[in-house]
């Protein structure tokens, strides 16, 4: 079962840890002993899992399910410093074996305070055995398919989960692969999910969340990287599921909505998240912390580009450009912050504008008040369009601290292994240089690591929320002789509610 240019993932884990909180309901605090919501003092328990590959021969593998768990765990890692401490367990495919899931579920979460939050990331197999349809087992690593009882983790043991005191606990479950099992299993698996599903509404401060409805399947976008929903999870988690100013806490409505809204829409509505809590639980149980900001980030930014009369126009989405035709970009922003402008060409290749050694200098940290023209404020310099028309892609990022993990991406993909001196002069035709030799032998990354990187470094973008924005009506008509009245009268404002947000513009590029 596919749909267009969308990959099909399983179902048949999409409920196997309902008893999770069925359990959990007997150790229950009540949710109205909860403290404040200040980050200082929430400390993070979470425990993910990923198995994507089994001992069993007869359990069939999956697509991703340890690349969506290890993404989601360095996605809690990356935002630790929101909370007091963060305590991060992961267990990836040989790792998760029966014994160490157990373990981790009864005693990494055991210290969690009643104020703290509680994360359990689960992606694999997940099985009913059709004649004990009131046993759900997670499938570990080490299980047989043939002995579910004797070697998975049945996950209603009510000694699995006791001493969890913590009233924000938050189960996530992520299915990973379609038509695994036998039908009899999975049907008893789907059939039996609805009635397990009510404890949850009996539940306060306890929230599940599922990939898809029972009936329905799971699906993956290879843009992402990961499967459609835990791509919006993440994303949502980051900031877009709760911007502006607030009190710091995305809720379980606060994520829900936003992942149902955009795991809908990238499935073409084939898949439907589902959310379990008790009637106002899912208002008030915070999930995760964001940072929290007084005010907005406001940038003004205008890119343009110079027409065959010398007239500057604003590059929007409806421009079509031709080879060898001029671009800049200008922008300022109204306090402290960090830009990065990338370009993806029509041949898939990436490239900085800013920051970029040979035009501009730091590390993409601009001040407050000062307007940055690139590549040059006064005409003498211009980005010009090569050769190989198609679409052309500007990413214009900012952010309020400094992007590491972006920078080290572009740096990776854009450094050069070298090769030695000797192996390369053979390689060399006569005559050639020492300078010459030098740049021989210092070839580019193959191809498929380039891939790669592009690759993570679209996603690390993808992840990133698109900024509110607003253009002057009829852009399209307005044109100037002189780059800075047009700078200074189009109102193109760029609001970044959040820690992070991204500003694209995408052309046509035609043959001259």
């Amino acid at each position: 079962m596919k749909s267009s240019n969308v990959m099909v993932r399983h179902v048949g884990f999409l409920l196997c840890v309902c008893l999770f909180f069925t359990v959990l309901q007997t150790f229950s605090p009540d949710a109205a002993e909860r403290q404040g919501t200040g980050s200082k003092e929430r400390q993070l328990y979470a425990v993910v899992v990923g198995v994507k590959s089994f001992k069993d021969p007869e359990i069939p593998g999956l697509t991703r399910a340890d690349r969506d768990a290890e993404d989601f765990s360095t996605f809690c890692k990356e935002r630790k410093e929101l909370f007091s401490k963060a305590h991060l367990t992961l267990l990836l495919n040989e790792k998760a074996t029966r014994a160490n899931v157990a373990s981790a579920l009864r005693q990494d979460l055991k210290p969690a305070g009643k104020n703290d939050i509680v994360i359990v990331y689960l992606s694999g197999h997940g099985a009913t055995d059709p004649a004990m349809p009131n046993e759900y087992y997670f499938v570990t690593y080490d299980a047989k398919l043939s002995n579910l009882f004797g070697t998975a983790l049945l996950m209603n043991d009510p000694n699995l989960f006791k001493g969890v005191d913590s009233n924000n606990v938050f189960l996530i479950t992520d299915a990973c692969y379609s038509g695994g099992f036998s039908p009899g299993i999975e049907g008893a698996t789907a059939k039996s999910a609805d009635r397990f599903l009510a404890t949850f509404h009996d539940t306060r401060g306890r929230i599940a969340m599922s990939s898809s409805r029972p009936d329905e399947k799971s699906y993956e976008k290879d843009v992402y990287g990961n499967s459609i929903f835990t791509h919006f999870l993440i994303k949502g988690l980051r900031g877009q599921a709760r911007i502006g100013a607030d009190d710091g806490t995305i809720t379980a409505k606060d994520l829900y909505d936003y992942v149902y809204k955009n795991t809908r829409t990238a499935s073409n509505g084939l898949q439907n998240p589902q959310l379990y809590f008790a009637k106002g639980a899912e208002t008030e149980t915070p999930v995760f912390l964001v940072p929290k900001f007084a005010n907005s980030l406001n940038v003004k930014a205008q890119f343009f580009y110079e027409d065959e009369g010398e007239k500057i126009n604003p590059l929007t989405d409806q421009s079509v450009l031709k080879s060898g035709q001029h671009l800049g970009v200008a922008f300022r922003v109204e306090s402290d912050c960090y830009v990065y402008i990338f370009w993806w060409d029509s041949t898939g290749g990436v490239g900085r504008l800013f920051p970029n050694p040979q035009l501009t200098e730091g590390t993409g940290e601009v001040k407050a008040g000062q307007t940055y023209w690139l590549p040059s404020r006064g005409g003498e310099r211009w980005y010009v369009l090569d050769d190989h028309p198609g679409t052309e892609t500007v990413y214009f990022v900012a952010t309020r601290s400094r992007n590491e993990k972006l920078e080290n991406l572009y740096k990776s993909l854009t450094t050069t292994t070298a090769v030695p001196v000797q192996k390369a002069r053979d390689k060399l035709v006569p005559g050639v240089t020492q300078n010459e030799l030098a740049i021989a032998a210092k070839p580019s990354k193959p191809e498929q690591e380039k891939k790669k990187l592009t690759g993570e470094m679209a996603r690390e973008l993808s992840l990133m929320g698109f900024a509110e924005h607003t253009a002057p009506k009829g852009v399209q008509k307005v044109s100037f002789h002189n780059k800075e009245r047009l700078f200074e009268e189009m109102e193109n404002q760029i609001k970044i509610s959040g820690a992070e947000a991204v500003y694209k513009v995408q052309f046509r590029h035609i043959p001259r």
